[in-house]
């Protein structure tokens, strides 16, 4: 299935899901209309970025404001590239390969509502790394908390989806569960995609979920404790 397999990840920077974008604080009297104007994006971009069902707007949370752009302003494509090959994949079992797709966008640049190697937030992270095993999950992370099955914090295996509330009241940050209490995911405090512990205060303190989007295979894949890469 795999046989020469060679992954490039090289995406194009025209598109508004491609661009980026930036974090807006709702005022009292804010209406989806009022920002769409004062941005000049449409409501539609705007509640796809958000995952918003409805036009209710609360004063005091903070929404993605979504920018057309095109890169350095021209219509260009990234030349970080991701490389999976054959070898990698053998033998692998679902979570082994999770955790090996997850690693392969360590220290790429985080961007706040980014979705390429030039910069990418952590709900589009998560999503391409499970694109790898064609598992299809939403955008954003408040739309990824509503789905898979929730599971405790003490039963957490490899490959599930770990949620922290930080700058709204909603679930706003999103990371991989990769093994001895670690989980991978696109910090904006670090700038890049790292490797954190749950146990680190900041995220003990906000850590409000977890879920799982497929069953584990009956056996514990072998080598990797030992191959985690430690939080810097």
């Amino acid at each position: 299935m795999f046989k020469g397999i060679l992954i490039f990840l090289s995406f194009s920077l025209i598109f508004v899901a491609e661009g980026f974008a930036e974090n807006y604080r709702i005022k009292k009297g804010d209406t989806l209309y009022s920002i769409s104007k004062k941005y000049k994006v449409s409501i539609k971009e705007i509640k796809e970025a958000n995952g918003l069902k409805n036009d209710s707007l609360r004063a005091g949370e903070f929404i993605t404001i979504p920018k057309s752009v095109k890169g350095d302003g021209v219509t260009g494509k990234s030349q970080r590239k991701i490389e999976i090959d054959e070898a990698e994949l053998e033998n692998l079992n679902k979570k082994e390969r999770i955790v090996l797709f997850a690693k392969k966008f360590l220290n790429i640049p985080y961007r706040f509502g980014g979705t390429t190697l030039r910069g990418i937030d952590c709900s589009a992270y998560v999503r391409k790394v499970y694109n790898f095993l064609n598992i299809p999950l939403p955008r954003t992370a408040r739309e990824q908390f509503i789905v898979g099955d929730s599971v405790d914090k003490n039963d957490l295996t490899i490959g599930d989806l770990v949620f922290f509330r930080t700058y709204a009241t909603f679930p706003s940050h999103v990371g991989i569960y990769i093994g001895n209490n670690l989980f991978i995911h696109a910090s904006r405090k670090a700038r890049k995609v790292r490797i954190s512990s749950l146990n680190n205060p900041y995220f003990f303190k906000r850590f409000i979920g977890a879920k799982r989007i497929f069953e584990p295979e009956s056996e514990e894949p072998e080598g990797i404790k030992d191959n985690l890469d430690q939080p810097s």
